[in-house]
């Protein structure tokens, strides 16, 4: 029997290589034995490569996304050197939708597209398989990995075909049964999973969706859950049940990506902005429920104007964490095909990020970068929730513009320790002579106290 090594890269030590463990899954079904190794890209280079030459597979399957292809690419060369007859073969979206994946990756023996899991079994065997999403055995079977946050899906594919998503090019949606879906989440209730991430695209669209929700609430344990959703596609009885859930027990994500009806009509979003808004308001005023809303940055037909006018519109309804991010050109993709109508300019390395677009220029481009650093340290972060709600209350100020403020200060500042970092904070706010300097620093204080009890801010 070929030995087989089933390798995930992911970004950070507490994230899970799904893919891996799903392809790993079904070969274990169908009596195929494997391994499966999960580094990450912070990892020294040589323990990834010294450790997996010494499991001497015969053939290494990576899973291939834009944070980790720049260090697989390179892995592949040195891998063929080391096992000289190796087989190498990649799936996954950054090598599974490219145009040419014979000139992309030319020392690679085979890449996969689409879903994994029958079609490496198939290029392992030469056997056929069927692989019906719902009725695909458990990725996790036996245990799961300690210390992380675990991916599930209870579905797979998108009902919106936004033109810069990959998940556009998938053309069904298919839901796993609500039984199937209690008896996996019941699995990660009793091995005490601290954080599952569900990675459907859009959770809310599932038709179980609410009896999911009441699951969790009624037999949760001490599993915390996260969701992407659509806002406004939440009921009544859909906010009713949440308002139930235990502190800290569900968190939502929202992608509302812009509030230009131009720029939403160009990407294919279908956004009722009113309702999505009213929606998460009633969410927010729960207390109960982590909130994350997205926006990004160089969509066709957003300029910098339009651009600030939706991000200070959604930072006001105040979510617990507002991700500034940046289009980012992804192969196979609609956005990829118009690049050159709608001017868009953009590395050609992972992760293939837009540096000016006919709207954007690189300047407003490398200020709005500045605003998403000042953004994350001052309010993402979660370490000046007092300070922040006396800002906004006794001063009258743009909320792009503060964010935009002290992003210039960090510019020019080494990284900083947490005394130095308030300590900064304080300073800002001084030159800035906003209103009420005595209450934000009493503020300020008990900001500092909360997360560094034993010592002193100055």
């Amino acid at each position: 029997m070929k030995s087989i090594l089933l390798v995930g890269i992911n970004a950070k030590f507490s994230h899970t290589s799904l893919g891996v463990y799903c392809v790993g899954a079904y070969l274990r079904e169908k009596g195929i034995p494997h391994q499966v190794a999960e580094y990450t890209i912070n990892d020294p280079y040589e323990r990834i490569f010294y450790d997996i030459v010494s499991k001497k597979p015969d053939y290494i399957g990576f899973s291939t996304y834009l944070w980790n292809i720049t260090l697989i690419r390179r892995l592949i060369g040195d891998l063929k050197l080391a096992l000289p007859d190796v087989k190498i073969f990649l799936g996954g979206p950054e090598a599974g939708y490219c145009a040419n994946p014979r000139e992309e990756y030319p020392l690679v023996d085979a890449v996969i597209p689409g879903e994994g899991e029958a079609a490496v079994y198939r290029y392992l065997t030469g056997e056929e398989a069927q692989d019906s999403f719902p009725c695909l055995p458990f990725p996790y079977e036996g245990s799961v990995p300690r210390g992380k946050t675990i991916y599930y899906e209870a579905s797979r594919g998108c009902p919106y075909r936004c033109s810069y998503c990959i998940s556009s090019l998938e053309k069904s949606l298919r839901f796993k049964d609500l039984d199937k879906v209690r008896e996996e989440l019941s699995f990660f209730i009793r091995q005490k999973v601290k954080r599952v991430k569900f990675i459907d695209r859009t959770f809310n669209v599932h038709p179980h969706a609410y009896d999911i929700w009441q699951f969790i609430i009624v037999e949760g344990g001490d599993t915390s859950f996260h969701f992407e959703i659509k806002p406004e596609l939440f009921s009544e009885k859909d906010l009713a049940l949440l308002a139930k859930a235990p502190v800290g027990k569900i968190q939502l994500e929202a992608g509302l990506q812009s509030l230009n009806p131009h720029t939403l009509s160009a990407i294919h979003r279908t956004n009722d902005t009113d309702q999505a808004f009213a929606n998460l308001k009633a969410i927010l005023s729960m207390g109960n429920i982590h909130l994350h809303l997205d926006l990004i940055a160089g969509l066709p037909y957003e300029d910098k104007k339009s651009f600030i006018r939706g991000f200070d519109c959604v930072y006001a309804i105040r979510p617990h964490m507002l991700q500034l991010g940046f289009l980012k050109i992804l192969n196979g993709t609609e956005m990829q095909d118009k690049a050159e109508e709608y001017g868009i300019v953009y590395s050609p390395h992972p992760p293939y990020q837009v540096i000016s677009t006919k709207w954007i220029s690189v300047e407003d481009m490398m200020e709005l970068k500045i605003a998403e650093e000042g953004l994350n340290i001052l309010s993402n972060k979660g370490f000046f929730e007092k300070s922040l709600s006396v800002l906004w209350e006794k001063n009258t100020v743009s909320y792009y513009e503060t964010f935009l403020s002290f992003g210039k200060e960090l510019k020019t500042m080494p990284p900083l320790s947490h005394p130095d970092l308030f300590r900064l904070v304080w300073r800002w706010y001084q030159t800035r002579e906003f209103r009420n300097s005595k209450q934000f620093l009493e503020a300020l204080h008990m900001d500092f106290k909360s997360k560094n009890p034993n010592k002193p801010m100055f």
